[in-house]
């Protein structure tokens, strides 16, 4: 086939894929990668300390161990002590991080709030199957192998599972067919309606199922029972399960990617009902392509380069390799694009003479403007997707440089611990250790060699290596650079993050449930959530300051913004927003559980304060609530100005005693409030400084 032909079949839409295209694209595209993938693999190996030679007791031995045979080779983890430093971090932040929806319309503005609301309770109640373990992997990718590449999709997933059935239960299913059954007329008829009501029944099985049920009243049939409707969120290694062409810069932008996917033989006989997979194809995979060499897959899909002691292959007999192909292609007629999924295997073209087509299944991917997939590099220094630089590449440098001190030191130490022993030629020690009686004939006939002095530079040095690691990655707090390139990185991951939460919420509303439950954080009954138009849009932001970690900044932080309070005259500040505000920065989810929305919070002081007055009235004394002092004076006030309730506070003593001991227990928590503040910031709160705490008397 001409590069002209491939050309043209991987541009434009066709009756049919053109597979031979697809695979030649898809070789392609992997040989290019080698390189990208090459780095994958010293990544791998350099987080993880793998080197050529390596022992399991890190000692060198053979003939090319230096200096000695024996000699000490330490590992040394400054590479994965600080990706995984930054991988908790990451998870962390994004567990605590603030999550908003902001409208793209005016329109939207009402909606914002509970779809905020929404998107919290999809990553937080396992809506999104396995969210942080994906996202977790997924930081590690992208630290590791330089890019991070998350699937983001819809999965709808039934599973048929065979049930012991009477005539009863089957009438409960489908009452026509327990009729026809019963009826015993026509077993075409009967046979057709059980085929129609219990999907993939063969005419066989349907044959046996109705002899059964006549013989004994029970058979065995398959229901079809749904697992999962859900966003479905998979991270996805960038140096083997997906691939774009090495030239790319915009992923989005590319004319195909390859998704390589590895199944079970009763994964592919369930994507026959549930997908609508071509049955003939799968049969044939499972019948010549199962099986699966555990060593490429590691090799191929994880970055890995195998220097196992062991030289044993494993073969994984069960799997069998799958490659989904994804295509931007163009109608001739109209000019008009479509993402394209096209499912095969990379090494079949289909069977003519056998009638096996090359391709599982070929469809319009409806509802998909783009790829389905987001995609983050961890260094915009180029354009290209796959010139990316990793935190192992970064750092190996400073690592090697740490193993030979440590290396050193300690065949320094062993040198001191049993120096060699100097004796004449031909006359060698018999024996060495402790408690030895070591004959000699003259003084000097037997003594140690020299030892080499302990060399403090070479701890320095470790110390500096370590510094200079740390600052590369974020984590010299001395620095301020340093935490400006930790909150870079937090902010590169959790933009990422909110990305593929926008995408999980636009499969929700195309693919979705037009209502569901979801519970709201602190709220005792769950909410009914309407996904609304699928062209409603939001901008998603997930932010969080690393800062906060550190309980003095973030002490430091809310004082500040308490003591601009004082500054405004016109109400600009909202009190409530900036309870929200100092509430989430110690922690996002005890916020939500803890704070009320105002409207609800001010109803509900309202209610208890009127309940206490009522008590009051009734001869009890009250004490006052803990909190919402200013909504229950300004109600105490209104309920003092009553007729029936003022003449009563004039002519009895007792009553109005009750009524000031209440009222007071606000104004001197109000106070006490204001005092706290005046002591911190040094001036009286504004807001605060206008309550009205005269005598509810006067």
């Amino acid at each position: 086939m001409s590069n002209d032909t491939i050309s043209k079949e991987l541009t434009y839409v066709g009756k049919e894929p053109s597979i031979s295209a697809l695979r030649s694209a898809y070789n392609e595209t992997v040989n290019d990668l080698e390189a990208y993938f090459d780095l994958c693999r010293c990544s791998y190996d350099d987080r993880r300390n793998w080197w050529p030679g390596k022992s399991r007791d890190l000692r060198k031995h053979g003939a090319d161990a230096f200096p000695w045979e024996g000699a000490a080779d330490m590992e040394s983890h400054v590479i994965d002590e600080r990706v995984t430093k930054l991988v908790s971090l990451f998870i962390a932040s994004m567990k605590r991080a603030n999550v908003r929806a902001y409208p793209v319309e005016v329109g939207d503005m009402a909606r914002s709030k509970v779809v905020s609301n929404f998107l919290k309770w999809m990553i937080s109640s396992g809506y999104i199957p396995r969210f942080a373990r994906e996202m977790e992997l997924g930081a590690n990718y992208m630290l590791e192998r330089g890019i991070l590449i998350t699937y983001v999709g819809w999965h709808r997933e039934d599973r048929r599972f065979l049930q012991k059935l009477d005539i009863n239960q089957i009438a409960q299913i489908s009452p026509e067919l327990a009729e026809a059954i019963l009826d015993g007329n026509d077993d075409e008829q009967i046979i057709a309606l059980m085929q129609a009501t219990f999907d993939g029944v063969t005419n066989r099985k349907a044959k046996r199922a109705l002899t059964e049920l006549r013989k004994s009243g029970v058979t065995e049939l398959p229901v079809v029972r749904r697992q999962i409707d859900a966003p479905e969120v998979k991270t996805l290694a960038p140096d083997g399960d997906f691939m774009f062409p090495s030239y790319v810069t915009d992923p989005q932008r590319a004319p195909f990617c390859f998704w390589r996917t590895y199944y079970t033989a009763q994964e592919l006989e369930n994507k026959v009902v549930t997908d609508g997979w071509d049955e003939d194809f799968v049969a044939h995979m499972i019948d010549k392509y199962r099986g699966v060499n555990i060593d490429s897959v590691e090799r191929e899909q994880e970055g890995r380069r195998s220097i196992s002691t062991s030289d044993t292959v494993y073969e994984a007999n069960e799997l069998i390799e799958i490659v989904h192909g994804y295509q931007r292609l163009v109608d001739q007629d109209d000019g008009s694009e479509g993402i394209y999924q096209t499912i095969f295997h990379k090494e079949f073209t289909g069977d003519e003479g056998g009638g096996v087509p090359g391709y599982a299944k070929f469809e319009l991917m409806n509802g998909y403007e783009d790829y389905p997939v987001v995609v983050t590099k961890l260094s915009e220094d180029s354009k290209r997707l796959y010139d990316t630089q990793t935190i192992p590449d970064i750092l190996k440098g400073i690592q090697q440089q740490v193993k030979v001190e440590r290396d050193s030191r300690i065949d320094r130490n062993s040198l001191a611990t049993l120096p060699p022993i100097m004796h004449p030629v031909g006359n060698a020690p018999k024996d060495w250790g402790p408690g030895r009686y070591i004959p000699y004939r003259r003084k000097g006939e037997f003594e140690f060699g020299p030892v080499p002095q302990f060399n403090q530079g070479s701890l320095e040095m470790e110390k500096t290596m370590e510094r200079q690691a740390d600052a590369m990655v974020g984590f010299d707090y001395d620095d301020p650079i340093s935490q400006i390139r930790r909150q870079f990185l937090v902010d590169k991951f959790l933009s990422h993050t909110a990305e593929v939460l926008r995408m999980s919420y636009r499969c929700f509303q195309r693919f979705g449930p037009d209502s569901i439950f979801f519970r709201v954080t602190g709220s005792p009954d769950p909410q009914t959530f309407d996904k609304g138009s699928p062209d409603e849009n939001f901008d998603i932001l997930i932010s969080y300051d690393v800062l906060n970690n550190d309980p003095e900044s973030q002490e430091k932080k809310l004082q500040q913004l308490v003591s601009l309070t004082q500054l405004d005259r016109n109400g600009r500040i909202s009190i409530d927003r900036l309870l929200e505000v100092a509430a989430s920065s110690v922690d996002p989810t005890l916020a939500d559980a803890v704070l009320q929305p105002s409207g609800e919070a001010q109803e509900q002081i309202v209610q208890q304060v009127a309940d206490d007055l009522s008590k009051i009235y009734a001869g009890i004394e009250m004490p006052a609530r803990p909190n919402g002092g200013q909504v229950a004076l300004q109600v105490l006030q209104q309920y003092a100005s009553q007729p029936d309730v003022a003449n009563r506070l004039q002519q009895d003593e007792a009553f109005r005693e009750r009524m000031e001991k209440y009222q007071g227990q606000y104004v001197f928590a109000m106070q006490q409030a204001q005092n706290a503040q005046i002591g911190r910031v040094g001036t009286a709160p504004a807001q605060m400084g206008e309550v009205n705490t005269q005598n509810i008397q006067q």
